[in-house]
């Protein structure tokens, strides 16, 4: 214990290397100082504990529905409620990230979830689930924030890999929660409560855990590399007002003060001080290429097409994501029968109550099927699991390629991923056994998240400025993708249900050409054959 107490003691004393903006060069990741890592390890785990109490009614419908004798399209309206909120969440909450900083943000998103969701036992009929869902899904939105909060901690370089981690570490809390939940669930049984009042209690537990980490946050945790939001070292390409410049550059204790008169005193300071320009420089790399906003017409268009086709592959990823999360345990109960099994009620492809896990019959016994009930949830978590390494995986592909091919390369990456996604997804829709489905399974799982991983290393080159708006936009689109898949999963399942993987995989590996429209930084993704050797001198790599 001394000697790991001695190591982790080490790690925490090692210096971190910072760019001209004050943002991380390296991740350490056992290490909790501040600002950079105890930031990191904020905003994924803030992301996390959000799925504690988001998706924290999920494993309770059941009972749920016992007691308040709902109906089917009431669960399935509630969880399209949840997600509806989300979406409009994410939007939201860019420009706020924006304004007040990832910290507050975070907090106050924290809080303002967990406060309905603690309320839970409150409802008495199927409109009351739908409303409290709806406000519920507030916590989604997090995503946000998280994703915010590591770009404003870490240089360029290494911001793809930071960003992938802290988004895959933070949806593996969607699994933890179909742990978490059931055992509170039988632990208040235990403790001698029937089952309508158990799930009542259970709920307000992660309901707490949010508010205090919100709270926790706020007093533990860093905005940015100088601290509070305000604070923030801005690069040379913003244009602020004179008074935020001194206020935010370092000539503050010399020649800015609250009144007026002071503030016309720089030139002279400057001259007694010989402090002539602001004390933040970025390298060129870091003004010419990562930093720079589009100001012409066209740039601005192009940049707008960005944000549209980032908007729709991220649909295609995330999106992707949250519906297969919703629908493989059906699949593989309903998918694979055994072979004397031949009433036409049990036939894999006559499934009129398999649409949604909302809306599937909560006592359907399954006997034809090969796997049971709980095998087929296990083998379906294994799609999410892979969120602990997959998503990085994605931002680090991204990161190296960058290095060696600059913005192209991340281009490239993300190209790639996702047509591995569509390809892998349309190989799964023909499998007829179950070992082979499992395992094309967890490849296309990890090419679905590596996506995500690229999708966010690109967003913070696209309006660097203004980061929080295209993340939000973005994170938006994943979850309007998942309402769209799960429209169309109601539609295809009662005929086959394979055929929706493989429109899909369809789907995306053409949704991977909208790629070769993306320019961001004036690059395209055909300058890595074009000018790769041009641009390896340009950036000294």
């Amino acid at each position: 214990m001394p000697c790991c107490t001695k190591v982790l003691g080490k790690i925490q004393a090692k210096h971190i290397e910072e760019d001209d903006l004050g943002k991380a060069k390296q991740f350490r990741l056992f290490s909790i100082a501040r600002p950079y890592m105890r930031s990191f390890h904020s905003s994924w785990f803030c992301f996390f504990i959000a799925f504690t109490s988001w998706f924290g009614l999920q494993p309770l419908l059941p009972t749920i529905r016992k007691e308040l004798k709902l109906s089917k399209t009431d669960l399935a309206n509630s969880g399209i409620a949840s997600v509806a909120a989300t979406v409009a969440v994410r939007v939201i909450i860019g420009p706020m990230c924006d304004k007040y900083g990832p910290r507050r943000t975070m907090s106050c998103l924290l809080i303002s979830g967990a406060v309905p969701m603690a309320l839970a036992g409150l409802i008495k009929s199927g409109t009351g689930l739908i409303i409290l869902r709806l406000f519920v899904g507030i916590l989604g939105g997090t995503f946000v924030p998280c994703q915010f909060w590591t770009t404003a901690m870490f240089s360029s370089k290494i911001v793809g890999t930071a960003n992938a981690i802290a988004a895959g570490w933070g949806n593996l809390g969607g699994g933890f929660t179909f742990i978490l939940m059931p055992g509170l669930f039988r632990l208040m049984e235990v403790f001698g409560a029937d089952e309508f009042l158990a799930w009542k209690i259970a709920v307000v537990i992660p309901s707490v855990i949010c508010v205090l980490i919100g709270i926790l946050i706020l007093f533990t945790s860093d905005d940015c590399p100088q601290g509070h939001w305000e604070n923030r070292t801005l690069p040379p390409s913003a244009k602020l007002p004179e008074k935020k410049k001194n206020e935010t550059q370092g000539v503050a204790n010399l020649g800015y003060k609250n009144d007026s008169k002071t503030v016309e005193m720089p030139k002279e300071v400057e001259k007694e001080t010989n402090v002539d320009k602001p004390k933040v420089q970025t390298s060129p790399i870091e003004q010419t290429d990562e930093n720079k906003e589009p100001t012409s017409l066209v740039g601005k268009f192009w940049a707008a097409v960005t944000m549209v086709v980032l908007v729709m592959q991220y649909g295609m990823c995330f999106g992707v994501e949250i519906a297969v999360n919703t629908v493989m345990n059906l699949y593989f109960l309903y998918r694979f029968k055994k072979e004397d099994c031949l009433n036409d009620s049990n036939n894999p492809f006559n499934t009129t109550n398999m649409t949604t896990p909302s809306l599937v019959r909560l006592d359907e016994s399954n006997e034809c099927s090969i796997l049971d009930q709980d095998t087929a949830s296990l083998v379906a978590s294994l799609f999410g699991l892979m969120n602990l390494f997959a998503r990085a995986m994605g931002g680090i592909y991204s990161d190296v390629l960058r290095q060696h091919l600059g913005i192209a390369g991340r281009l490239t990456a993300h190209f790639t991923c996702l047509a591995g996604e569509g390809i892998m997804l349309i190989i799964f829709s023909t499998m007829t056994t179950i070992p082979n489905a499992i395992a094309v399974m967890i490849i296309f799982s990890v090419f679905v998240q590596m996506s995500e991983g690229t999708t966010y290393a690109i967003v913070p080159y696209v309006l660097p400025l203004h980061i929080g708006i295209v993340a939000g936009l973005v994170g938006a689109g994943g979850n309007a993708g998942a309402l769209i898949w799960n429209t169309i999963w109601r539609q295809l399942v009662e005929e086959d249900p394979s055929r929706w993987f493989w429109l899909l995989g369809l789907t995306v590996l053409f949704g991977s050409l909208l790629t070769l429209l993306v320019e961001v930084q004036d690059q395209r993704i055909w300058d890595v054959f074009v000018c790769g050797k041009r641009r390896k001198k340009k950036y000294n790599l």
